[in-house]
């Protein structure tokens, strides 16, 4: 039989894992031989990179096309997908910090690489829309992303938030910041400077958001 390489046998690990093999320290030990995962999982970047390959696993059709069409009404103008990973479900200006996964990722009309945890490398008034899916439980400074996504809409803009309403995994809830309920994401919105509609579809929150007046 002819031996794996290190990628193949990490991609089949990630799989065992997902199943809820107990193949942790052997996924380790095979990240130092794979350039795009090195210190699996305690490096941020080489996680999400494995959990890009694998999104179709862990999110279901249903829930992919539930979320495509709420979005649906975004289409016609340019969109920035923040923290947008190897899928985006509009075709977006794509927004990561894992070059890897904005490579895998179709829908990209441009790509750019960074950190949400810093200010967005964007012109003031660029967008029609800014979409964040399974996004904001990572990010510790969401105060000044909400502050950023203001600066980047145009005038008429608007803002989708989009979240688990069960919360997130057992397993990509080691990397969580924060799990704020539906009521508390609002006042934060809210704070802000949004007007906002906040409802649930299924297991999901969305957060449609326009700017106040004065902002």
């Amino acid at each position: 039989m002819k031996k794996m390489d290190p990628e193949t046998d990490f991609f089949s690990g990630l799989i065992e894992l997902f199943y809820g093999e107990k193949v942790e320290d052997k996924l380790k030990y095979l990240s130092k031989k794979v350039s795009w995962a090195k210190d699996w999982p305690k490096n941020d970047v080489s996680f999400w990179n494995a959990e890009s390959f694998l999104w179709g696993c862990k999110i279901s059709k249903e829930t992919r096309g539930l979320i495509s069409r709420e979005l649906k009404f975004l289409s016609e103008g340019q969109n920035l997908d923040l923290g947008c990973g190897a899928y985006s479900y509009l075709s977006s200006v794509c927004f990561d910090f894992s070059e890897k996964m904005l490579k895998l990722n179709d829908n990209c009309i441009k790509s750019v690489s960074g950190n949400l945890e810093h200010k967005l490398p964007f012109k003031g008034q660029e967008f029609d829309s800014v979409t964040a899916i399974f996004v904001l439980n990572y990010i510790r400074n969401y105060s000044q992303l909400f502050l950023e996504i203001q600066r980047v809409l145009n005038k008429e803009g608007i803002f989708v938030m989009v979240l688990g309403a069960k919360g997130i995994n057992d397993w990509q809830k080691q990397k969580e910041v924060n799990d704020f309920d539906k009521r508390t994401w609002t006042n934060k919105l809210k704070d802000a400077g949004f007007n906002l509609r906040g409802y649930r579809k299924e297991n999901l929150l969305f957060f449609v958001c326009k700017k106040q007046k004065d902002y």
